[in-house]
């Protein structure tokens, strides 16, 4: 039973792994690299939060800071976009970040292309690979890891 489930669980890596580094490699092919630069930090609290006041004010634990980046396009126009990825604590105004944007569409952007596009893809593939490499050995008795 075990043994299925690492197969399984292998295989959607893999695939999911050679789906992601496919439409990767067409973003990075099509879009333009360039540097954004953090300007501020956008706060939502959580309205779902345990710890609010019973004044409504908020505890800084209780939301997210979504961070808005300026950057400029080949065609010299500065774009204002806030991210879709918050965190609990404001990140550095003045921080720069890399991103790829569509020069089609240049608010359609990608932050830390070369962790998303790339080494994530790639890491979900080699993890497959192992999964399914460690039960090929262990069906033929070369190591034994797998619990029967």
């Amino acid at each position: 039973m075990m043994t299925r489930q690492i197969i399984f669980f292998s295989l959607v890596s893999v695939i999911l792994g050679a789906l992601f580094r496919r439409a990767g490699r067409r973003i990075l092919a099509k879009g333009k690299l360039t540097e954004a630069t953090i300007v501020e930090n956008v706060y939502h609290p959580n309205k779902y939060a345990l710890n609010q006041h019973d004044d409504g004010i908020h505890n800084d634990e209780a939301g997210t800071y979504y961070p808005v980046i300026h950057f400029t396009t080949d065609q010299d126009e500065l774009i204002a976009k806030q991210l879709d990825t918050g965190a609990n604590l404001p990140r550095s105004v003045g921080q720069k970040l890399p991103v790829v944007y569509n020069p089609g569409d240049p608010s359609d952007i990608v932050t830390y292309p070369r962790l998303k596009l790339e080494v994530i893809p790639r890491l979900l593939m080699t993890l497959g690979a192992i999964g399914l490499i460690v039960v090929v050995l262990d069906a033929f008795d070369i190591v034994s890891v797998i619990p029967n």
